[in-house]
């Protein structure tokens, strides 16, 4: 091969060389104006969701404070029924001291007062 060939085939490589790296630099610029607009599109967007992330986190915490609130009420509520049950049950503890206990004696009196008074009717019915 002579000199004028190899000259020749190096400047028709670094022509296509020159012509790759021309539509490679293009497309990249593109990419790059393309990746640009998304950011700038993006920059837009993300005050709005923000301000919208902002407001529903008050709101998450609005309603935590509500439910913790709510936690306590109902805390309490279960320490007056706890608190009820305790007095309903000493109440009927009492009633059975004070008032069953002295109807069954009572009771039982008056059966063997009524028990006596047949045996002693049907004993004199008898004679």
């Amino acid at each position: 091969m002579d000199i004028s060939t190899s000259v020749a085939l190096i400047a028709g490589l670094l022509l296509l060389n020159t012509i790759f790296l021309v539509a490679f630099l293009i497309k990249a610029f593109k990419a790059f104006s393309e990746a640009r607009k998304l950011l700038e599109m993006v920059r837009l967007q993300l005050a709005p969701v923000s301000h919208d992330v902002t407001k529903i986190t008050t709101q998450v915490q609005g309603i935590l404070a509500s439910v913790q609130k709510e936690m306590d009420k109902v805390g309490d509520s279960l320490s007056h029924v706890r608190d009820t049950t305790r007095n309903l049950k000493e109440f009927e503890f009492m009633i059975q001291e004070r008032i069953q206990d002295p109807l069954q004696e009572i009771a039982a009196l008056l059966s063997a007062l009524v028990k006596g008074g047949r045996v002693f009717w049907h004993t004199l019915t008898r004679k």
